[in-house]
């Protein structure tokens, strides 16, 4: 470990004679089109969310696309200024076992993307154990959640996980989304999975979703959490584009999902 500091500090030292300053020129390429879309099988959450990338080295407000035609399965989805995102009309969810094509018209240029939305396995209940102290984990209740998955394999489930804060009355998720599959899952069987490396006290809450991706949004959300691994300094990923079903020349991601949400107070 000295002999690296040293390294270091002598090239501190024999570089730091060098101040000859050399601009570089930075053309501001022109901006792209950015799709955030979910539709799912919640009633009234779906939506479309459009907006133009923006210079990376200045950073500043996000351009919001106000004016594009968008439409889903054929159904238009018009902007709502309070969301500055694009909405269908009341009542609007998503069925299972579907096929979701969008269609964006923006700047006379027509985008689209195609998005399967699976069923989601079977979750009945949640329930807590207590559990003297392992490590470094303290003593606790952990939390379990039993389930049934009769599904082919393999499906691909979106987890985020948090805790129902009592102050703003709102779930509050934690952490970055988790992704896993069904590929080692009791199949048609009843089996239960505890929430890992977790302990829980009298009077928490826990809040956790569940969302069914197809293999598309598998790879967006890998790719998207290998660029933002909270790690700081040399360790971070370089930034990069991120993969996209959307056509076009734009990016981001179109989802379709079929969502459970749960919130379990611990006795």
């Amino acid at each position: 470990m000295k002999n690296i500091f040293f390294l270091l500090a002598s090239s501190a030292l024999l570089f730091g004679g060098c101040k000859e300053i050399v601009e570089i020129e930075m053309r501001d390429a022109n901006p792209i089109l950015v799709v955030e879309s979910e539709i799912t099988t919640e009633t009234d959450s779906s939506f479309v969310k459009l907006s133009l990338s923006t210079n990376y080295y200045q950073p500043g407000e996000i351009p919001i696309v106000k004016n594009a035609q968008v439409s889903v399965n054929g159904v238009p989805f018009i902007f709502n200024p309070s969301l500055n995102v694009y909405k269908a009309a009341a009542g609007y969810k998503g069925k299972t076992d579907s096929i979701y094509q969008l269609e964006v018209l923006y700047d006379s240029k027509l985008y689209t993307a195609k998005s399967t939305l699976f069923k989601l396995f079977r979750i009945d209940s949640f329930f807590q154990t207590y559990k003297d102290a392992q490590g470094p984990i303290p003593a606790g209740f952990s939390i379990s959640y039993s389930a049934f998955d009769s599904r082919p394999t393999p499906r691909y489930t979106s987890f985020n996980q948090g805790y129902f804060d009592t102050i703003v009355q709102r779930d509050s998720a934690v952490g970055n989304t988790i992704v896993f599959d069904n590929i080692l899952t009791p199949a048609n069987q009843q089996y239960n999975f505890e929430i890992p490396f977790a302990r829980f006290n009298s009077g928490d809450i826990y809040f956790c979703s569940f969302k069914s991706i197809d293999n598309n949004m598998r790879d967006f959300l890998e790719a998207y959490s290998s660029q933002n691994p909270n790690i700081p300094g040399p360790f971070q990923v370089p930034p990069a584009n991120l993969p996209t079903n959307v056509t076009g020349g734009a990016v981001g991601y179109f989802s379709a999902s079929d969502v459970q949400r749960w919130r379990y107070t611990v006795k």
